[in-house]
């Protein structure tokens, strides 16, 4: 919660500090290239963590198949717990009010080849990152130094990223009007996001091993795999910790390698449910990009929210 406190701190500086600079925006085009070179390296060193963590690696047999099958599970159930909310909202799968449809069909024709575009390119950094990892970094530097490293590298990463974005945001003037614009929809779509992945969890419990509470406190972790993994292994549900783990990881990766091409096929809002977590932070930027400024808003507040639900329900699902 300290690191969310410094990133969010970090784009409303940024954010105050643009503003004052709107009358020469147009000198700075370059900082989208930039903001893409970064998210690009990030996706790239999550690969590179994945395949040099032996929790990880070993992890990929029937452990492995658990945590894809409730990673699946979350992912549509949070994806229709948006669609619901975005009904009742009244919105349309571009996260605009129904009536602005025919002004947004120019740009969704726009992303549905760049979705899936952005889907390979990220899936690829994936892959390449975590073949490097498991196979060339563990000759070259102790896997132990490599983790505090790339800790701390990532932790950069996301602040000059998330600068990126509040700057960008604070040029173009665009969140007062974003959020204005919500409406109830901001509040719908966390709340229903989080009730679909915790009904999944559920179902999970029910047509596998797992009991009530591991299954909705597993499904409970949104994609924090160093915050609900710790918890429900130190309360003595080993199995249950190690899935848990690799759901998050895979919950965080395959919401990124996906959550353009969800965007471009299925709807903006769908789309920024998948990554849990992630949504609030390192998905920003690839949402501006995939989706458009609106869905920005919703993207924060359903991140914010699952980090909550994730800090204060885990523990007391699972009984820590």
């Amino acid at each position: 919660m300290a690191l969310l406190a410094l990133y969010w701190s970090i784009m409303i500086v940024c954010y105050f500090i643009a503003s004052k600079l709107r009358r020469y925006a147009d000198k700075f085009h370059f900082l989208d290239a930039l903001t893409n070179l970064f998210i690009y390296f990030l996706i790239f060193l999550m690969g590179l963590r994945m395949g040099a963590d032996e929790e990880v690696t070993s992890s990929l047999g029937s452990i492995g198949v658990q945590a894809l099958f409730i990673t699946l599970l979350t992912a549509v159930g949070s994806m229709l717990g948006a669609t619901a909310a975005r009904k009742i909202a009244h919105l349309n799968r571009h996260a605009l009010p129904v009536n602005a449809e025919d002004a947004t069909v120019e740009h969704g024709g726009g992303v549905n080849t760049s979705g899936v575009k952005s889907s390979i390119i990220i899936f690829l950094m994936v892959v390449v990152g975590m073949l490097l990892g498991y196979f060339v970094l563990p000759r070259l530097i102790d896997p132990e130094r490599f983790e505090t490293l790339s800790s701390t590298w990532l932790v950069i990463g996301l602040s000059v990223m998330l600068g990126f974005v509040g700057f960008g945001m604070g040029l173009s003037g665009s969140i007062a009007r974003v959020m204005r614009g919500a409406g109830l929809g901001v509040v719908l779509v966390p709340v229903f996001s989080v009730l679909g992945s915790l009904l999944a969890g559920v179902i999970y419990a029910a047509v596998s091993p797992m009991t009530l509470c591991e299954g909705l406190a597993i499904s409970a972790g949104f994609g924090w795999y160093t915050m609900a993994p710790s918890v429900i292994s130190g309360a003595g549900h080993a199995v249950a910790g190690a899935v848990s783990f690799l759901h998050n990881v895979l919950r965080e990766a395959l919401g990124l390698i996906f959550l353009p091409l969800v965007a471009s096929k299925i709807g903006y809002i769908e789309a920024i449910t998948l990554p849990g977590t992630a949504s609030t932070d390192l998905c920003l930027q690839l949402v501006e990009k995939c989706c458009n400024p609106e869905t920005m808003a919703y993207s924060f507040c359903t991140g914010m929210l699952m980090c909550i639900t994730c800090a204060a329900f885990v523990p007391i699902i699972i009984g820590a």
